[in-house]
């Protein structure tokens, strides 16, 4: 028996991504502004968020590097790291950090709104139940 590992090719149209632009998923500057506006909208000093990633991510995160990652004129120059950008989430209580990182079609949910959207997943389970139960009624019944 050959060992050799064989590898498939796809067609290229077959993948998910051929239909969306070139650079359609950048969002560098998205979570820039995202960020800056949390951070403004959170009334929390930079020093105290800084100290806060810090301690959450185990990382040596300074208050420069929150204004370096907001200062208009550095956008681009550093990238803030993915599980920075999670614990500035939390921090600041802000989704709209994530929401700016997503991709189009996907969506972020506050805890709050999370629970909104399970209760309608509960909901709507609950109405596919009962149709269910309706037509086994009238078969029961022999109406169906």
């Amino acid at each position: 028996m050959d060992s050799r590992m064989v590898q498939l090719t796809l067609p290229l149209s077959s993948l998910p991504t051929t239909h969306m632009a070139a650079g359609s998923l950048r969002c560098l500057e998205a979570v820039y502004e995202a960020v800056d506006a949390a951070i403004k909208a959170s009334g929390l000093t930079r020093q105290y968020i800084a100290d806060e990633l810090a301690r959450l991510t185990g990382a040596n995160v300074s208050e420069h590097h929150i204004n370096s990652w907001t200062a208009a004129s550095k956008k681009g120059e550093r990238h803030i790291p993915l599980e920075y950008v999670a614990a500035l989430t939390v921090i600041l209580g802000d989704a709209r950090i994530l929401a700016a990182a997503c991709p189009a079609g996907y969506v972020v949910l506050s805890p709050e709104e999370a629970a909104i959207y399970e209760m309608g997943k509960v909901v709507v389970e609950e109405r596919k139940r009962s149709r269910r139960k309706r037509e086994l009624w009238e078969r029961i019944n022999g109406e169906g």
